[in-house]
């Protein structure tokens, strides 16, 4: 059974877990944790306020590293033009397939600091016509010129010899589970990227391809894991209502559904939305001993699940390895 397994390195909103390390060395620290890891990449966020480039970070890893890079690309930022002759020149050098997340950005105030003020259904079209461009040039026949005519780009009679052969096209996925983001994961028939499931609430569906994100907190024991789970999330009153202020201001479908699901969630002993709750991440979290926590891990993948983003969490332990006992004892191949 094949699967790839990317991690993501969590930030933590306490300064006691800061890292004390210039910026270069903090990149290439992560990186050789993931060279010398089970993890297949790492996924690359793009956001607002955030110091890394997703594509500085993408060439560090292919440089640095055997791993794949998986890249976040919002079209607030940049033009369907830099993201393809950044792939081009990325995979065509490396010779390695890349992975895409598109996203719209799940912030009404984040949008707002950049005038983005586009509704969530033309954010959407908007992503439609950025994905529609950045597929037909990869595989455009170089020999000819290249036209696009849409609400939000416009393409006139370039050339473009960028394209790329079949086995280094990359990996498309769309982030979202709004009724618009399933639309366009539909006519695209894209990888959906969603927050991972209760085993309890599964709704995989055979006819859409799914990935799951969330992240990991384990140890040998259940008893050891969530003792770190209590220290890294503890409850902070403050930390919680701006969570929630956060989740009413998030145009992000599945940040709501997740908060409903902690306030009618049936018992579940590995899945937690403990840190989410709290404010200490955006994500789900899966919580006990290497054995439950891969034997958790195991289902998902026998139910279908394409790929896996599994946050690290930065508790001031070595996180990386101890997941890396998770990933030993699944039963695939990368």
């Amino acid at each position: 059974m094949s699967i790839q397994i990317f991690n993501l390195l969590g930030i933590s909103r306490d300064s006691v877990f800061e890292e004390q390390l210039s910026f270069a060395d903090y990149l290439t620290d992560f990186i050789q944790e993931t060279e010398t890891s089970h993890f297949s990449g790492t996924l690359l966020p793009e956001s607002i306020e955030g110091p890394i480039n997703p594509w500085f970070f993408a060439q560090e890893l292919l440089s640095k590293s055997s791993k794949l890079p998986f890249i976040a690309i919002n079209p607030c930022f940049v033009h369907p033009l830099y993201v393809v002759r950044n792939l081009y020149n990325l995979s065509t050098f490396y010779q390695r397939p890349m992975y895409l997340n598109f996203i719209t950005g799940g912030s009404a105030a984040d949008s707002m600091k950049i005038s983005d003020v586009l509704s969530k259904e033309e954010k959407y079209n908007r992503l439609n016509e950025f994905i529609t461009i950045v597929q037909e040039l990869l595989t455009a026949n170089e020999s000819e010129t290249y036209s696009f005519k849409g609400k939000y780009y416009t393409l006139d009679n370039i050339v473009f010899k960028g394209s790329l052969p079949a086995q280094l096209q990359p990996v498309f996925h769309i982030a979202g589970s709004s009724e618009f983001a399933q639309q366009l994961l539909q006519q695209k028939k894209m990888i959906q990227l969603k927050m991972g499931e209760s085993l309890s609430k599964l709704s995989l569906n055979a006819s859409q391809k799914i990935s799951y994100h969330f992240g990991i907190i384990t140890r040998e024991t259940t008893e050891e894991a969530q003792e770190v789970l209590k220290f890294f999330s503890k409850k902070d009153r403050k930390r919680s209502i701006l969570q929630q202020i956060s989740i009413k201001q998030s145009q992000s479908v599945w940040k709501e559904s997740v908060y409903k699901c902690y306030k009618a969630s049936e018992e579940d002993t590995v899945y937690s939305l403990q840190p989410f709750v709290n404010g200490y991440s955006d994500v789900p979290y899966l919580v006990g001993s290497y054995e439950d926590v891969s034997t958790y891990i195991q289902t998902y993948i026998e139910k279908g699940v394409e790929s896996l983003i599994v946050e690290i969490p930065k508790t001031g332990f070595d996180e990386i390895q101890q997941i890396n006992s998770v990933i030993r004892k699944l039963n695939i191949t990368s």
